[in-house]
C-alpha cells in the first residue's frame, strides 16, 4: 500500500510540475500599459526598447488630469510628414480610440479621443486603401467586425462597412494584399477569413484549420520582410500580454498556415519600468529608408503575483489537442 501511495504521489507531483513548467500557476500581476516607439533598419530587427522613447501611463494621467488610464494597442500611419499614432485609451469605462501626433516620430502630442462608442473599441488598425484612410479596430462587443472610414482625417471617423457579421472576434487583422483577415474567437480558436476585396463578402476560410489556446491571438498588423509576410502573435506563457512571437504566413491553393519564426520576439524588459512585466503588441512599417515601430508593454508594481490555475489547465489542455 505504501509503495502504491508513493507512486500515486509521484505521479501527482510530476503532473503538477509539468503543468507549471509549461504555463506557471503564479504569474506577475498585470498592471497598466504604456506605448513605446523606435526606428530600426529592417522589419525583422528588434527595436531598442528604453525608458526614453515611451508615452507612459503616468503621462496619460497628466494629459487627462485623472488617474487610472492607460494606452495600448498602438498603430500608426505616416501622412503629410506626420506620424499619426492611434491607441486604445482605457479608463473606468469602455475603451476608446485616442490620437497622438509627431513630426519626427519621437516627440508626441496628445490630440484627444477620435472614436467613442457605447461598446469597447481597441486595436485601431489604420491603413490607406485606394486613396482613402480606413481603420479596422476591435469591435467584438458589438458582435460584428466593423470598418471605419476617415471623413475628416485624422479626427473624424464613421462606420463605413460591416466586414464580418454576427461574429465576436478579437483583434481582426487584415492583409489586403492577399484579401485575408485573421482573428480569434471567444474560445481562443484562430480563424482566417477570405474575400475578393475589402468591401467584398468575407467568408471563413476552408483552407485553414487553426489551433486553439496560446499564440493564436494577433498582436499587430502583418509586415513584410523580403518576399514573405509575417504576423506578430501574442504569447501567454507567463500570463496575458507577456510576449510577442513572430509567425510567417504560408499559403497555397489548398492551405493557409502560420509558421513560428521567433518565440518571444518581444517580452518583458526588466530594466525599463514601464515594460517590466510583458509586451503584447507590435506595429512596424517602412518610413523613407528606415522602418518605424511602435509597441506596448505594462508595468508590475512591487512584484505582485496572480494565481491562475484555470489558465494553466486550459492552455495545457489546448496544447494537448492542437
Amino acid at each position: 500500500m505504501k509503495k502504491l501511495l508513493l507512486v500515486f504521489f509521484f505521479i501527482i507531483v510530476s503532473g503538477i510540475l509539468f503543468l507549471n513548467y509549461n504555463y506557471p500557476f503564479f504569474t506577475s500581476k498585470i498592471g497598466r500599459w504604456s506605448v513605446g516607439f523606435s526606428f530600426v533598419s529592417a522589419s525583422l530587427e528588434k527595436p531598442n526598447i528604453d525608458d526614453k522613447n515611451v508615452i507612459s501611463y503616468a503621462e496619460v494621467d497628466t494629459f487627462l488630469n485623472s488617474e487610472g488610464y492607460y494606452i495600448a494597442d498602438p498603430f500608426f500611419i505616416y501622412e503629410n510628414n506626420t506620424y499619426y499614432l492611434f491607441v486604445e485609451l482605457k479608463g473606468q469605462r469602455n475603451a476608446d480610440i485616442a490620437l497622438f501626433t509627431s513630426a519626427n516620430g519621437m516627440d508626441y502630442e496628445y490630440e484627444g479621443v477620435v472614436i467613442d462608442e457605447e461598446f469597447h473599441v481597441s486595436y485601431p488598425q489604420v491603413f490607406r486603401h485606394k486613396n482613402k484612410i480606413y481603420m479596422l479596430p476591435e469591435t467584438k462587443q458589438s458582435g460584428n467586425v466593423m470598418l471605419y472610414k476617415a471623413i475628416d482625417f485624422p479626427t473624424k471617423w464613421q462606420i463605413s462597412d460591416t466586414l464580418i457579421k454576427n461574429r465576436r472576434l478579437k483583434d481582426a487583422t487584415i492583409l489586403l494584399e492577399k484579401n485575408l483577415i485573421v482573428a480569434v474567437g471567444d474560445h481562443m480558436n484562430q480563424l482566417f477569413f477570405e474575400s475578393d476585396s475589402l468591401h467584398g463578402e468575407w467568408k471563413e476560410s476552408k483552407r485553414f484549420d487553426g489551433p486553439r489556446g496560446n499564440e493564436t491571438r494577433p498582436g499587430g498588423r502583418f509586415f513584410k520582410f523580403q518576399d514573405d509576410w509575417y504576423l506578430p502573435v501574442q504569447d501567454r506563457t507567463y500570463g496575458y500580454g507577456s510576449g510577442i512571437s513572430i509567425y510567417k504566413l504560408k499559403e497555397s491553393m489548398q492551405t493557409i498556415s502560420l509558421e513560428l519564426v521567433e518565440k518571444r520576439f518581444l517580452q518583458k524588459v526588466p530594466e525599463v519600468e514601464w515594460f517590466n512585466r510583458g509586451m503584447h503588441h507590435l506595429d512596424i512599417q517602412p518610413v523613407g529608408n528606415r522602418y518605424y515601430t511602435v509597441y506596448d508593454g505594462d508595468r508590475n508594481l512591487n512584484g505582485e503575483q496572480s494565481f491562475q490555475i484555470w489558465r494553466t489547465l486550459k492552455y495545457n489542455f489546448y496544447d494537448l489537442f492542437n
